[in-house]
Parts: structure tokens; sequence; C-alpha cells
């Protein structure tokens, strides 16, 4: 990565409990399995086509005789474990085009990765084409004007490091591993949501190169259609090569983790909702129900961007309640963010579902499913309020706009034989929690049909589609939360 400050970030050794920070998914009719491949309708491709396309990008072709061949080809989520025929290691947005007209011209799938964390895996095709944005990460920062330029490849750490060095930041993810991109496409939830909105309210423009190969620049004044349609609306319309947003002031904050003991999820779930239903903008909070071998723990993770002063004052009644564990202190930004989110990259299925309210009903399906869960399974609840939700339901194409809670539901596996329970617990729990569910977030559902796609951009699905119309009536862009060309399908 280059940022303006010339400095190599040096990846911290990191716990792994918090892991998996966010994804979703839901039991309506017609989902499509996605835990096995996508598309396996890659032909050969003739060694010349390859070798033209080298010699005509910037970047390099990798092929499955390559030596990094299978550490290219893999994804976060080792659910999935598919075999492209070329991975096209893109260095410039002309080598991005030239990589959209050979799928096309050869009849290929098409995965457009960044940061490869696709909860769907996404970001690999079987027998296909996969256009891989990752070395593309350079990150330039503006002071003076309090604006960021990234390219698509970056990922969270990047942009926090090159940001950092200014003392400014902006809502990316917390997890340093994810692409910033893709994050900002399907809408982007941080620790700085609450108080400057999601990643794509921040977006002041994007670079992007059409399946026609045009090479656009979006924004409110250029192509507004389509800045509109990518916040939020994912990788449907073009591939981002770059991102511009908008910086904030931030530095040192309050935050770290309280743990709890065993057997007290009801009671502590109750002072969450009633924390959340106070909470400033400075405060951001997400709580974590943990199977363990030693009982069901409640862990909440607290952020706190305002005057240290006012968030101790909202950590005493928490501490009141005797965590086993605190380690809540004032540390940098930077700190704060790679702190308790990244993992080895594993096998897992994680669904998500949006509640406008967390019931009575949902804390006790919440409390009977991890009381008797593996504990490699989890539960994790991320509120939305503030400054994310005062933005009208219309003005992008995320639709998450109301308070309320999303739920995510993680289980994983080290082993083949674990996974069909696994996956079950999670579909139970989904479905029990699916009668007070209104909505899911794009970025974190596990699986995909119509009716999904459909109840994420709720009133905003029908212009987008007509918005795919335009920039990808053949639909060549479909290894995503899809939104067909031609409206739903019969799937």
């Amino acid at each position: 990565m280059a940022v303006t400050s010339r400095r190599q970030f040096i990846q911290q050794s990191l716990f792994a409990a918090a892991a998996l920070y966010r994804c979703p998914v839901q039991t309506l009719t017609g989902a499509r399995s996605i835990l096995k491949t996508h598309e396996q309708n890659g032909a050969s491709v003739d060694p010349a086509e390859i070798r033209k396309l080298a010699s005509k990008i910037s970047g390099h072709v990798i092929t499955a005789e390559a030596p990094n061949y299978e550490s290219a080809r893999l994804v976060f989520n080792r659910a999935f474990d598919e075999r492209p025929a070329l991975i096209v290691s893109c260095a410039t947005a002309s080598d991005v085009a030239r990589a959209l007209e050979f799928a096309q011209r050869q009849n290929l799938p098409l995965a457009v990765p960044a940061g490869g964390h696709s909860r769907t895996g996404f970001s690999v095709c079987e027998g296909g084409v996969v256009i891989d944005l990752s070395a593309m990460n350079r990150v330039e920062v503006n002071a003076n004007k309090h604006v960021a330029r990234a390219e698509a490849g970056a990922l969270v750490r990047d942009l926090d490091q090159g940001t950092q060095h200014f003392g400014l930041a902006t809502t990316s993810g917390g997890c340093p591993t994810v692409g910033i991109a893709g994050l900002t496409l399907g809408g982007g939830e941080g620790q700085l949501m609450s108080k400057y909105g999601a990643a794509c309210d921040n977006l002041i423009s994007a670079q992007l190169v059409t399946v026609d190969g045009r090479q656009l620049e979006v924004s409110h004044n250029s192509n507004p259609d389509l800045f509109w349609a990518i916040r939020g609306g994912g990788g449907n319309f073009g591939v981002v090569t770059a991102l511009e947003c908008r910086l904030h002031p931030v530095t040192d904050v309050l935050a770290g983790t309280l743990l709890y003991p065993a057997g007290r999820t009801p009671e502590l779930l109750q002072t969450f909702v009633k924390l959340v239903a106070t909470a400033p903008d400075e405060l951001n909070i997400l709580c974590g129900v943990l199977p363990s071998e030693q009982g069901t723990r409640f862990q909440l993770q607290f952020f706190h961007c305002g005057d240290p002063r006012d968030g101790n004052e909202l950590l005493r009644p928490l501490r009141a309640l005797k965590p086993q564990e605190d380690n809540v202190r004032i540390k940098s930004y930077l700190e704060a963010q790679t702190a308790g989110f990244l993992r080895a990259p594993v096998a897992h299925f994680q669904t998500d579902l949006f509640l406008p309210e967390l019931s009575q009903a949902a804390i006790t399906a919440i409390t009977t499913a991890t009381d008797h869960a593996p504990p490699t399974n989890r539960v994790f609840i991320v509120p939305l309020y503030g400054a994310i939700s005062r933005v009208g339901l219309t003005e992008t194409a995320f639709t998450l706009r109301q308070p309320g809670y999303e739920v995510d539901i993680t289980g994983l596996w080290s082993t083949p034989a674990e996974k069909e329970s696994a996956v079950r617990w999670v579909k139970v729990l989904r479905d029990n929690l699916q009668p007070f569910a209104h909505g899911v977030y794009v970025n974190q559902l596990g699986e995909t049909s119509d009716a999904l796609v459909k109840a994420a951009y709720g009133p905003n699905y029908a212009r987008l589609v007509e918005i795919k119309k335009r920039y990808d009536p053949n639909n060549v862009l479909r290894l995503n939360q899809n939104i067909e060309p031609g409206g739903p399908s019969n799937n």
C-alpha cells in the first residue's frame, strides 16, 4: 500500500473472540443455496487468448499453473473452494476494462473482489474470470480539504492508517481486512456511523468502469443516477476503481469491551436496549451473545468518540453490573479499529435480520438459542441510531435508515462433519426471529434469492432495476446480491 505518509501498516496480533462482526440472511421462498459453488459453466479458455490479455494490461494474469494461484483464489469464507480459470490482478482502470471485455467475449462467469470478504463467496467463481483489485490499494489524503481518495483495492486498515496520519477518519467498518469498496457500495456500517453516518453517506465521488468499457466519474453532479445507485446497490452497475470520501477529525477515543458472566443474557440485553434508547451520537455500541463451554456470556463493545468524561459517565452503570473483564480505556482510533475484530479466514455461514425493536420475544428467542449452541456459534446485535438513521429512505439506495437492530447470526465449522449442525442452528434462530424482522443488510447476506434482494432494497428496488437496465442490460455483473435488469426471475 502507498499512502501520503509513506509509512507501512504493521498488523497487530489480535484476539479472535469477536471475530465475525456483521453479516445477514432470511427465510424467504425461493432462497438459493450458495454454500457450494455459484456458477460452474466456465469453459476452457484458449491459452493464446490469455497470453494476449496479459500482453495488454499493466497488471498480470494468474492461471492455475502459477505458483501463487492457490493463495490468490482463496477467500475469507472458507466454505467456498472454487477454482477460476484465471485471475486478473489489475493495476489500472484500463486493466479492469480489458478484463471485463475478455470475460464477456469468452462468455465466462465474472467475480470482482477487493478484500474477498463476501459472506456468500461472491469474491470468486468456478471456471470464470476474477477481476482482482487488491493491488490497486493506494490511499491519498488531502488534509486541508478533509478528503481521502482511495483505490478500490484498499482495505479498511489501509484507509484508516492513511487518514489517521493526519488525525482524520471516516466510517470504514470494524474489520481491518474488509475491502472499502464492497463495504461502501453495500452501505457501510462502522464505529463512526452514529456520529457521521454510513460509509456511503461520506462518499463524495467514485471512478467506475461500466461493462462496455467506459470509465466514468460518478457524483452528485456527474452521472447522479449511478451515484445514487452505488451508495447501497452494491457492484451491480459497474466496477468501481476509486472512491473519494469525506473525512472528520478523530484521534483518541474511549473504547474496549466489557464481558459479563454466563447466565445473564436476558437482563443484559434489556439493559442494552435501554442504553441504545438514550445513546448520544458519539457513542457506538454493539453486543455479542457468545456461547461457551462455561455457558453463554454477554460481551458489550463500547466506542465513544467525544469527550472521555462523557464516555465514562455512560460507562458507569455498565461497570456497576460487574463485568468479569473490562478493558475500556482511552486509545488511538487506529487501535480501537483493529482490536478485537480480525480473525483468520474460517468456514462459516452467517445470516442477518433487521429488527425495528429488540422485543422481549426476540430476547427470549436469542437467549434460548444461544444457551443450546456450540461454543463456535455466536450472535452479534448492531444497533442503528444517530446520524445513519437521519438520512431519508430514498436519498441513497441503502435502506436501513430507521432506528433498530441488525442481528447477525453466525455458525462456524472446522471440519466438514460440523457444517450441517452449524448451518442448521443459524437457520433455526433466523426463522424464530423472522416474525419480528423488517429488512436485511445486503453486505451481510449469507445466501441469496430474489425475495431477499427485494427485501434489502424495499422501495428503492424498482429504481435500481431501471438503472441496472441502462448500465448492465445483459447482467454481466451478476455474482452479487443481484438486481436483475428484467426484474425478479422465478428462481
